[in-house]
């Protein structure tokens, strides 16, 4: 039963850093979805090359997450083995000693098993953690979201699009985005997709992101003018 036990806190823990990684990378701007898989494929030394992991090896802060859950995942992978061959080798070669720890470790695995498919447990577990971690750490303070670092200073980020950056008659204000010294690069669809380019709000639908160029001060001074304007509101 002691093994069992020390397996049920290891496994526990290894449980928690992979919801606590995936929450993590969702208030970065990551989806639900591809930040739990990413977070499973880090723990689990899976090493999925997909376009979602391109994403996390060129945002510094995804990086910094996915390399803490990699390094967890190994000396969670060691602890269990070491566990599981301690216990055996404790049985001593004994038929019912072996069924016993057989059973435990069943007993846990379906418990473990239990409480991962355990929506309500589940969303529970995200709702406290997200919370933790927008309170304690800049995650899911900011509208925008980096993909990737250019240089010192300067990095590709996506923006929301809100009503601060539309002029009187109704299109896009490149000067808004110009005079803060950020490039347009393309859009970011609802699907997830790029289109290359764009001439006027029409073009844009409902939960698009522009992809833009520049400075992180140039990032942030975007993000803190539609912030501040009474009108700036995310495109609905």
């Amino acid at each position: 039963m002691g093994t069992a036990l020390s397996l049920l806190v290891v496994m526990t823990v290894l449980l928690f850093a992979v919801r606590v990684a995936a929450v993590a990378l969702r208030l970065t701007g990551l989806g639900e979805t591809a930040a739990r898989f990413q977070a499973l494929s880090a723990i689990s030394g899976a090493g999925f090359t997909t376009k979602e992991s391109e994403s996390i090896v060129n945002y510094p802060v995804r990086r910094q997450i996915v390399s803490i859950l990699i390094i967890i995942g190994n000396l969670g992978l060691v602890t269990v083995m070491a566990t599981l061959v301690v216990s055996l080798v404790q049985t001593e070669g004994e038929i019912d000693a072996v069924l016993v720890q057989v059973g435990w470790l069943l007993g846990v695995t379906a418990l473990l098993w239990f409480l991962m498919l355990n929506k309500k447990a589940d969303r529970i577990m995200c709702d406290l953690i997200a919370r933790i971690l927008i309170s304690r750490t800049l995650l899911g303070k900011r509208s925008f979201s980096r993909i990737a670092q250019i240089g010192d200073g300067f990095s590709v980020a996506e923006h929301p699009v809100t009503k601060a950056w539309i002029d009187a008659q109704g299109e896009l204000d490149a000067a808004v985005i110009e005079e803060l010294g950020l490039m347009v690069l393309a859009v970011r669809d609802t699907e997830g997709e790029l289109v290359g380019s764009f001439s006027s709000i029409d073009d844009l639908k409902p939960g698009d992101k522009l992809v833009l160029y520049g400075s992180d001060p140039g990032h942030e001074a975007l993000e803190a003018r539609g912030r501040h304007r009474s009108d700036a509101e995310v495109l609905k």
